[in-house]
C-alpha cells in the first residue's frame, strides 16, 4: 500500500477551488450564526421543502454529495483548514449540527469554472441577521419567476453570491439565478396541483430525476460521499500517479462511492464507463498492475464497464486529495 500512498492525489484545480470556497463561506455563515444566535430573530417564514440537489443545473461536469454528520471528522477538518485553528472547536462543530448535506456542481460544457453549491440542513433565522452584519457583502433583492423575491448577498472580492431561500437551504454560486429558478419552480409546483400534473411542462425535470446521475448522487439511502465525473481522465491519472494512454482510457464517466470504515479509513469504489468496445480488457490489465500492492479488486462488468472496489485510503490521504494538507 506504501506504493500507492506516495502517488495517490486528486488535484483538478476547479475541484480544489470548490472545496476552498465551500469551506470558507459556509464556515463564516455558521460561525456568525452562533455569534448572533442570542439576537432577536425575525418571525419564521413557512417555506416549502425543496430538495437541495434539485436546485443544481443538469449539465455539470462533476457532482459531489457529502453527508456532513456521518463524515463529521472530514467536514470539521475541511472547515478548520480554512477558518483557522484559533476558532473554538464548538463553533466548528456547529457546522455539522446545522448542515446535513452539501451538494456541489462543478463546471459545465460551456463554463469549466462554474460552481454551484446547495447545502441542506436546519438553518435558523439568526443566519439572516448574521449575513446582514458580514463585511464585504452587498445585499440586494432579486425577482425570480412570476412572484418569487429573494435576498442575495454578494461578496465584494470573489463575487460569490449567497442566498437562504427558506429555512433549510443555503445556495452559493457566482450566478444564483439558475438555482433560484429551479427552487422557485419547485416551490410553485408544490402549491399548484395543475403544475404537478402537467407532464409536458415537467418533462425535462422528470427525465433528469430518472437519470443514473440523479439516482447515484442524489440518493438519500446512503451515507457515503459520492462523486460523479463526466470528464474523469485527470482523476484517474492523479489517482495512479502515472500518465495514462488516452487511446485506452476513453471514458464517458466515472462515479465514485466513498465509504467511511470503522477503522477511520475510507474505502473507495469506482465505476467506469468506456466510450467504445474493446478497451475494458486493456484498461483492466493496466489497473491490475497499478494496484498490485493495494487491497482492491478490478472487475470487468461488460464491454463498456469496469469496476474498482475496496481501494482503501487513510483520512490523511483523503484530506490531501481534497487539498486540506
Amino acid at each position: 500500500m506504501k506504493r500507492l500512498e506516495k502517488k495517490f492525489s486528486f488535484s483538478p484545480a476547479s475541484f480544489f477551488t470548490t472545496f476552498r470556497q465551500v469551506a470558507s463561506i459556509v464556515a463564516a455563515i455558521c460561525v456568525l450564526e452562533i455569534l448572533f444566535s442570542c439576537a432577536s430573530s425575525p418571525p419564521s417564514v413557512e417555506s416549502v421543502n425543496v430538495n437541495a440537489f434539485d436546485t443544481l443545473e443538469h449539465d455539470s461536469n462533476v457532482y459531489v454529495r457529502i453527508p456532513v454528520s456521518v463524515h463529521s471528522e472530514l467536514t470539521n477538518n475541511l472547515m478548520k483548514s480554512f477558518i483557522g485553528s484559533d476558532v473554538p472547536e464548538k463553533y466548528v462543530k456547529n457546522i455539522t449540527d446545522s448542515i446535513d448535506m452539501i451538494y456541489l456542481g462543478v463546471g459545465s460544457p460551456s463554463n469549466k469554472g462554474r460552481l454551484q453549491i446547495a447545502c441542506d440542513g436546519n438553518i435558523s433565522g439568526a443566519t439572516k441577521i448574521a449575513l446582514s452584519s458580514m463585511e464585504n457583502w452587498k445585499k440586494e433583492t432579486k425577482k425570480v419567476g412570476a412572484t418569487g423575491m429573494y435576498t442575495i448577498y454578494t461578496e465584494a472580492n470573489s463575487k460569490l453570491q449567497l442566498c437562504v431561500p427558506g429555512s433549510n437551504l443555503i445556495f452559493l454560486s457566482k450566478d444564483l439565478t439558475p438555482q433560484l429558478a429551479f427552487y422557485d419552480k419547485e416551490a410553485s409546483s408544490q402549491e399548484s396541483e395543475s403544475d404537478l400534473t402537467s407532464d409536458g411542462a415537467n418533462s425535462d425535470e422528470n427525465k433528469w430525476k430518472a437519470s443514473a446521475i440523479y439516482n447515484f448522487v442524489g440518493n438519500a439511502e446512503t451515507n457515503n460521499v459520492r462523486i460523479y465525473m463526466k470528464t474523469p481522465l485527470a482523476f484517474v491519472t492523479n489517482l495512479l500517479g502515472v500518465s495514462l494512454s488516452t487511446s485506452i482510457f476513453q471514458l464517458n464517466f466515472i462515479q465514485g462511492d466513498l465509504k467511511l470504515l470503522p477503522s477511520g479509513k475510507y474505502s473507495i469504489d469506482l465505476d467506469m464507463e468506456f466510450k467504445r468496445d474493446g478497451l475494458v480488457a486493456k484498461a483492466a490489465a493496466f489497473l491490475n498492475v497499478a494496484f498490485f500492492l493495494a487491497d482492491s479488486k478490478v472487475a470487468v462488468l461488460d464491454e463498456r464497464h469496469l469496476r474498482i472496489t475496496g481501494l482503501q485510503v487513510s483520512m490523511a490521504q483523503l484530506q490531501r486529495i481534497l487539498a486540506l494538507n
